[in-house]
């Protein structure tokens, strides 16, 4: 029975959100720091209020002492044209991939003009049709969360993308529960989802610490989402759900350690390098005593001693009920000119 091997590595996305509180500079240490951590992809929030909300949305945790409304929060932690290309120009320079939830046509129309390639829908909008009717003719990748989703939901956005100009569709397996209890994590429902449809998968995760994420990669997730934050302690509706950038690179250095691990190998090739070794570890044929000049050896005297290049087990068989030409230690190997033959 042969193991399938995922070709290519499970992409890493740092997911910063909110988290910058609508500091320009915060938000590029998370960029700086997602880097450093090894992740290959940060995640911003793009929301524009007057786009998107109403005097009617509350908040999902009551967290803001500041704001009076999730519009206010919007309105406060949005950055604007300049600064967002400020954030993309920061993620070019320090290598990482650039990649924002957008909640409005407005938003995902400013970042397709600043040639953004990743953009994505939380679980909210996963049945806004006004957005994905837009994305259709879009040619780049597009991750779609599944947190508020039914199978059947899943199911028909999926055939919704089927003929669409999107370069990949990636469907996330979310659970949106803040953290997520490690038995709904779903990495079950992950995997159907990809034998099903056939497209990439990958985990939104919101559950604690890494361990959901690195069962994801080891399952064959095309990509793991998680919340990031410089501490614990830190303020913010995501922080329960967040890990620290030294869990994020733990994350990032099992990928690459799994990955490498998981590559195929030429066994034989691999064992032609080692004859060194194989020598070394490998027998010759000895005696299990010290044995005198003229003694005739039966099957009990003779043993296999370390390294190997000397006399085989089977060569014994040549030696049984000779006669021995020479005294003969213990610690010594045989030879056949030691025997009568």
């Amino acid at each position: 029975m042969g193991t399938s091997i995922q070709q290519s590595k499970c992409e890493i996305i740092s997911e910063i959100g909110l988290s910058h509180e609508g500091s320009l500079g915060f938000a590029l240490k998370f960029i700086e720091s997602s880097k450093n951590s090894g992740a290959d992809m940060v995640k911003f929030q793009y929301h524009i209020p007057n786009q998107e909300s109403s005097n009617q949305e509350n908040f999902r945790i009551n967290f803001s002492l500041q704001d009076r409304s999730r519009w206010d929060y919007w309105e406060r932690t949005s950055f604007n044209v300049k600064e967002w290309k400020i954030i993309i120009d920061e993620c070019h320079a320090q290598n990482i991939t650039f990649c924002t939830s957008v909640f409005s046509k407005k938003a995902a129309k400013i970042m397709l003009d600043f040639g953004v390639k990743n953009l994505k829908l939380g679980s909210g909008d996963f049945f806004n049709k006004e957005l994905l009717e837009f994305f259709l003719e879009w040619d780049g990748n597009l991750y779609l969360s599944t947190g508020l989703a039914t199978t059947r939901e899943i199911e028909n956005t999926i055939a919704f993308f089927k003929n669409s100009a999107l370069a990949n569709l990636i469907i996330f397996q979310c659970t949106s529960k803040y953290p997520t209890p490690y038995n709904q994590v779903g990495i079950d429902f992950m995997l159907e989802i990809k034998s099903r449809f056939d497209v990439s998968v990958g985990l939104s995760d919101h559950s604690k610490g890494i361990d959901s994420a690195l069962v994801a990669i080891c399952n064959g997730a095309n990509a793991i989402e998680k919340h990031v934050t410089f501490s614990e302690n830190l303020f913010g509706p995501d922080v329960t759900s967040s890990i620290t950038f030294k869990e994020l690179e733990s994350l990032s250095k099992f990928r690459d350690n799994y990955f490498e691990i998981m590559k195929p190998v030429n066994k034989d090739q691999i064992t032609g390098e080692l004859q060194k070794q194989k020598i070394l570890f490998g027998r010759s044929l000895g005696v299990s005593r010290s044995c005198k000049s003229g003694e005739i050896l039966d099957e009990s005297d003779f043993c296999l001693r370390k390294p190997a290049g000397g006399l085989s087990w089977d060569d014994r068989l040549k030696l049984i009920g000779k006669k021995v030409k020479k005294d003969i230690d213990i610690d010594e190997l045989l030879n056949l000119e030691d025997f009568e033959l």
